[in-house]
């Protein structure tokens, strides 16, 4: 059989991609090995042509991956969609500032991610490492090799092994489908496109801040194995602590921006949930933070640099652990955030055995010839406390570990009771089913214990101080202490915080705040230069501050009464208990504010909605006025919501958040919308142009046809002929008076109806299934004749003249509409009476559409002529024109009409007010502020 020879399909591309992946690789191999002899030949003459090598090797890998990320980008730009990856994130309305989320949103491109930020610091490395130049980067080309092979995309063996999923690989290769036997299939697809929850443009900034941070611990771990492999025990410390604290910054900016991203875009309501996934990109953070404080203290006393090695070694593990964790599927049932297993997880095993198991014998191998300092660290010295609070770090990080780890214990009890069914083995482990109450019940006495010795520490010095300093550290911290005292109770009675633990966390978080203050205006007087450690312990306190006082005090606003399950389908008590329901344009009281749920508007597969808030002081006066705008995203695949984006009002003491719970179940599921349909009580009226229809509490009036009615079914093509009916509808009881606009559509293949709603009055009007027979009906008593003329021509058709007079190519006729391409050509007709000896005026159209020829009547209902240009012959200029007579003066609708309809404009919305939420951004700032002003103090230095 003949192999299919595909239309349009560009291999190019793909080829050049997949070949650059197997030289990153090939390089990155070289790059690790001629670094590694570099090292070990560091005093022969070799060294400088092995480490040229390594860096001719590395420079070709990093080359490489930059090859490999341009050519998905123009995969995914241009819309190949022959490949599986740009099929899978891209479709042809996502715009292109999402392009770069599209790329990272599969695990090959946040692979690739990783990737370009550990090039990027490895080209900085060459010129600035020096001496450590060559253990170093051996070892981060070592970790490219590992991660290079994530994307390797090869298969060998007699079951089809894989090593890594290929971002070239095309789609009819890993999909089987019958659209693959056609050889232009190309043309009858479409991408999937992104992830509804991604387009937003935090997900833009967020996963390249958080990678570089991911990728920035390689830097210290790396510098860790080159002191254990060097044997250079302490000179890594100076180095290792500036990249430290780069690390520690941006890895800290990348965590705090995904909570503004879950806070600002995503509808949890917070910025911190504890899942899964969150919790791994703080564990690592935690323990390189221990290391900072470690390597500080090995640099400055000798203690300590056992830790330090450990620490840092542990912080990347921790890093590669929980790329496991997020995506070898495992976390697939506990995580939102989590990858779907892609066969790596062997791979990401073997990945994370090396870095943990080589790093730690290495450590165990020299353990022995790590100097220590002998002496004992006194309580009093700062080096003891900044060890105390590491190890409560630390302390952290494993309990946090401890519980996110539960489905990997339970996946390897499932294993062992595979190979031992005899005894089992197997877990079952759940998962808390309130994580937040779970973490916040250890972590509480975490942060009481780092704010507290973050405000004693401060003050402390190296090695022993003498008794005069200590009398004087203890006068500071016993003042600071009584002001920290004095704080909370006053919080005790504003905030609402009635229970012991919140009560000393409160305090310490005050304490450590007023230390730390204290000891910048009256140890270092107020120079900002050398503050870094202390801005960082005042921003961790004023974080832990925000957090108690947004979170015990969050409010929810929109409590409702009335939220009825028949009418939301889903909601449990709580959620009808949090939501207000909001019908358009009804005013509605919720706590402090009136809400209005006033306009929503559609763009592509967003919707975005206006609520009007207004303020109400104690006298009921309106003090505040705004508006606030959030926001759903349809799946673009069936009727539901597939996002929902959150809208603030920011105050500098609070925030309100709000965001859309629910939609009306008519809107999202067709076949209760088609329930809903069939059992509304429609009863049909014929009527005339003028005449009324009298219903139990309203009036209705045709007015007229509208030949160009601006509501028309978003499936309605350009061809299509729409009709409206001008109906007014007033109310019996009141002076209320309302307009609606019912739409009939005439295309080639059918005809069709679009209801109008009236939705504060109950009534829904359609046009009628019976209409089309009177439209026919009428057509059928019409009499019609030919004419053939030139212009200035004349013909009579019963008692009138018509007079040819011109043509225009800038037609008139309101019942035309324009479309971009049309060739279009009016006729201008005076029609005169011959009784009276009255001129009207007659403009049909012609018009070549797409190579289809369209006829726009006039219509005269006043003479009873209706009149149509049918063509024009250009060799004699004679047009033809269809000329009907016996219209009706007077137009006649059939219409279907439904009273007590349900109301189905409405909005489920959630408002909570979080106070004091600033302090939480303030203090998280200033804590990454602390870590960045550590490490350009450091960098000026050298």
């Amino acid at each position: 059989m003949n192999e299919i020879q595909y239309v349009g399909e560009n291999l190019l591309p793909g080829q050049l991609g997949h070949l650059s992946v197997i030289l990153s690789f090939v390089t990155g191999i070289l790059a690790t090995v001629a670094y590694f002899f570099a090292t070990n030949n560091r005093h022969n003459e070799s060294y400088e042509s092995w480490k040229n090598l390594g860096r001719t090797a590395f420079a070709i890998h990093g080359l490489s991956v930059f090859i490999i990320i341009g050519t998905i980008f123009y995969l995914m730009v241009n819309q190949y969609y022959e490949y599986s990856y740009a099929y899978e994130h891209t479709s042809p309305d996502l715009p292109m500032k999402y392009i770069a989320s599209a790329f990272w949103e599969g695990q090959e491109g946040s692979f690739l991610l990783w990737m370009f930020w550990h090039v990027v610091l490895g080209g900085v490395l060459m010129f600035f490492a020096k001496k450590w130049e060559s253990p170093v980067l051996s070892v981060i080309a070592l970790v490219q090799v590992f991660l290079m092979s994530m994307i390797l995309g090869l298969y060998f063996g007699v079951d089809d092994v894989k090593i890594g999923s290929n971002p070239f690989v095309l789609l009819r290769d890993v999909v089987d489908a019958p659209i693959f036997s056609d050889p232009e299939y190309l043309s009858k697809i479409a991408g999937d496109g992104l992830n509804p929850l991604l387009q937003n443009y935090w997900m833009t900034i967020h996963p390249p801040t958080l990678f570089l941070g991911f990728a920035s611990t390689v830097v210290p771990f790396a510098f860790a194995i080159a002191g254990l492999w060097t044997r250079d025990f302490k000179g890594w410390l100076k180095p290792v602590l500036s990249w430290s604290l780069f690390s520690g910054f941006i890895l800290g900016l990348g965590i705090l921006m995904g909570g503004a991203w879950a806070y600002e875009a995503l509808s949890f309501g917070g910025y911190w949930a504890w899942d899964p996934v969150e919790n791994m990109s703080l564990v690592p953070w935690l323990i390189l933070v221990a290391g900072i404080h470690a390597v500080m203290i090995a640099k400055n006393t000798g203690h300590s640099l056992k830790m330090a090695f450990m620490f840092l070694i542990a912080s990347f593990g921790m890093i590669v652990y929980s790329t496991f964790l997020t995506r070898s599927g495992i976390l697939g049932d506990t995580s939102v955030h989590a990858f779907t297993d892609m066969g790596l997880e062997w791979q990401l095993i073997i990945f994370l055995c090396t870095i943990f198991l080589a790093s730690f014998v290495l450590l165990l191998a020299r353990w022995r010839q790590i100097p220590e300092n002998k002496k004992e660290e006194t309580a009093y010295s700062r080096e003891f406390w900044m060890f105390m609070g590491s190890l409560i770090l630390i302390f952290s990080a494993i309990l946090i570990t401890f519980t996110t780890s539960i489905p990997v214990y339970n996946k390897l009890s499932e294993i062992l009771n595979g190979w031992f069914p005899s005894q089992n083995l197997t877990l079952n482990w759940s998962t808390p089913n309130e994580p937040i109450e779970h973490y916040n019940k250890y972590q509480i006495w975490i942060a009481v214990l780092i704010s507290t010795l973050s405000g004693v520490a401060q003050f402390m010095r190296y090695k022993a101080p003498s008794a005069a300093y200590l009398k004087k550290v203890g006068i500071h911290v016993g003042i600071s202490a009584i002001a920290a005292l004095v704080v909370t109770a006053i919080s005790f009675y504003v905030i609402n915080m009635n229970t012991i633990p919140y009560l000393v966390l409160m305090f310490a978080s005050s304490f450590g705040v007023i230390s730390n203050l204290d000891y910048v205006i009256s140890i270092l007087r107020g120079n900002i230069k050398i503050s870094a450690s202390a801005v960082s312990h005042i921003g961790f306190a004023i974080m832990v501050i925000g957090t108690l006082v947004s979170g015990l005090n969050k409010e929810i606003i929109s409590k409702d009464a009335f939220m009825r399950t028949n009418i939301i389908d889903g909601f449990s008590e709580d959620d009808e208990n949090n939501n207000i329901l909001l019908y358009k344009n009804l005013t509605t009281k919720m706590g402090e504010y009136l809400v209005t749920y006033k306009a929503d508007t559609i763009d592509g597969f967003n919707r975005y909605f206006v609520v009007n808030y207004q303020r109400l002081n104690e006298k009921g006066e309106v003090t505040e006025e705004f508006d606030l705008t959030p926001n759903i995203i349809y799946d673009k695949n069936e009727p539901k919501i597939a996002a929902s984006n959150p809208s603030t009002k920011h105050y500098v003491h609070r925030d309100i958040f709000t965001h859309v719970s629910a939609l009306p179940r008519v809107e999202l599921e067709p076949e209760y919308a088609k329930e809903v349909e069939d059992s509304l009580d429609y009863k049909t009226f014929s009527i005339q142009t003028g005449e009324s229809i009298e219903l139990k509490e309203h009036t209705v009036t045709f007015i007229d046809f509208n030949n160009n009615p601006k509501k028309q079914s978003k499936h309605s093509g350009e061809n299509d002929l729409a009709l409206g009916a001008i109906l007014k509808i007033k109310s019996k009881y009141s002076d209320s008076t309302w307009t609606a606009e019912p739409v009939f559509i005439i295309r080639k293949d059918g005809q069709f109806g679009i209801a109008e709603t009236l939705e504060e009055i109950g009534l829904k009007i359609k046009f009628s299934d019976k209409f089309p027979e009177v439209v026919a009906a009428a057509e059928a008593n019409l009499t019609i004749q030919i004419a053939q003329v030139k212009q200035g021509e004349t013909f009579k058709v019963g008692s009138y003249e018509f007079t040819l007079t011109g043509f225009d190519k800038n037609p008139q006729n309101l019942e035309y509409k324009a479309v971009d391409g049309d060739i279009a050509v009016a006729s201008l007709l005076n029609i005169k009476d011959l009784k009276t000896g009255t001129i009207t005026k007659a403009e049909p159209v012609y018009v070549i559409r797409n190579n289809q020829i369209i006829t726009v009547q006039d219509e005269l209902r006043n003479l009873g002529l209706r009149v149509r240009f049918q063509s024009i012959n250009p060799e004699d200029g004679k047009a033809t024109f269809e000329i009907s007579t016996g219209l009706p003066q007077k137009q006649t609708i059939v219409l279907d009409i439904a009273e007590d309809v349900n109301r189905s404009d409405y909005i489920v919305m959630e408002a909570i007010v979080f106070p004091g939420i600033n302090l939480f951004w303030l203090g998280s700032l200033l804590m990454l502020f602390g870590l960045l002003q550590g490490w350009i103090l450091r960098l000026i230095r050298k």
